[in-house]
């Protein structure tokens, strides 16, 4: 399997079935009838893969804490940090080369999966808005703001198209606020909260699934956002910062899939709307780098929990609900 279709097998299935109360899905199907079986299996399987694959990418997506390496505000107005970081999960992602399609319908089957892992960028914004209260050496209840910024451009590698019809860039939001900030002998520790969005996008990407022809997956109004709360802890000491944090992630996924198929001359397709909303724990801990003009972070954590969701095809190695391990790795500059 190719780089770029690897890319693909992660960027483009990443949505879910559309009840969480069945596996098997109803896919609005049109063509002859030679060909009508290899689209209602074409439908089946993708809603199957993008079940399996939306918790990983959406994890990717939210990472560990609000702003990376730190749990301490930024103190008050007139103070502003610029946040660029890198995650990646652990994960397991379908082999989409490897599909094999039924001229019978939807028929279960085992699909085969690669380990790779699950990337995703970021950039945040942190906006000082109230230094908070002194109370003897310490600082308490100061707040910050968070804007998150997302961009998304067209892509056309090895016969997958990315088009971002709409705007390119996303813009999200959040808030920290600090309970503590670091000082002498105290600690910060903070809650936060940040809502992060890709830019609406369709993809496409060819595949041969059945004997003969050249088949198509097409994603339309593809959407992802990552809601995530946190209480995180973090402590200077000297050049360095240590600290870590648990939470809770809320992920949204929405698109239209139309999967087309080719056989004996034949062309028939298959289409389904999907709408999924899932809740995972995470729990992380971070180090820091103080350099005089930036800050280099580092995270290392988990998600776990979630409803478990029941495929109709076996998927190997792992179900989606699976604990998984993620790092990042970014770049801090505070003025």
């Amino acid at each position: 399997m190719t780089s770029t279709r690897r890319a693909f097998a992660i960027l483009a299935t990443t949505v879910a079935l559309p009840s969480l109360a069945s596996a098997q899905v109803a896919c609005t199907i049109t063509g002859p009838v030679a060909v009508r079986g290899y689209a209602a299996d074409a439908c089946q399987k993708a809603a199957d893969i993008f079940t399996f694959v939306m918790p990983q990418f959406a994890q990717a997506l939210s990472g560990g804490g609000v702003i990376i390496g730190t749990a301490n505000t930024l103190g008050g107005l007139g103070k502003f940090s610029l946040n660029a970081r890198v995650s990646a999960v652990d994960g397991v992602i379908p082999d989409i080369d490897a599909l094999n399609l039924n001229p019978a319908g939807a028929q279960r089957s085992t699909i085969a999966t690669l380990k790779s892992p699950v990337p995703a960028p970021a950039v945040d914004v942190g906006v000082g808005i109230f230094q908070g209260f002194r109370v003897g050496s310490a600082r308490i209840f100061s707040l910050d703001g968070v804007v998150s910024i997302a961009y998304l451009p067209d892509v056309d590698v090895e016969g997958i198209q990315v088009v971002v019809p709409g705007e390119r860039l996303k813009v999200g939001y959040g808030g920290r606020f600090g309970l503590t900030r670091d000082t002498k002998g105290i600690p910060a520790i903070s809650a936060s909260y940040i809502k992060r969005e890709l830019p609406t996008s369709d993809l496409t990407a060819d595949f041969e699934g059945g004997s003969g022809g050249t088949d198509q997956l097409a994603l339309t109004g593809f959407t992802v956002s990552t809601e995530a709360i946190r209480v995180s802890l973090s402590k200077k000491l000297g050049f360095l910062e240590i600290g870590g944090g648990v939470g809770r992630d809320t992920y949204d996924t929405r698109l239209n899939v139309r999967a087309t198929v080719n056989e004996g001359g034949n062309t028939g397709t298959a289409a389904l709307s999907f709408a999924q909303n899932l809740t995972r724990d995470v729990a992380y801990v971070s180090a820091a780098v103080n350099f005089p003009l930036f800050k280099v972070s580092a995270e290392v954590g988990q998600a776990s929990g979630g409803e478990a969701i029941t495929t109709f095809n076996t998927i190997n190695n792992a179900a989606n609900d699976t604990a998984r391990y993620f790092a990042s790795a970014g770049l801090r500059i505070s003025f």
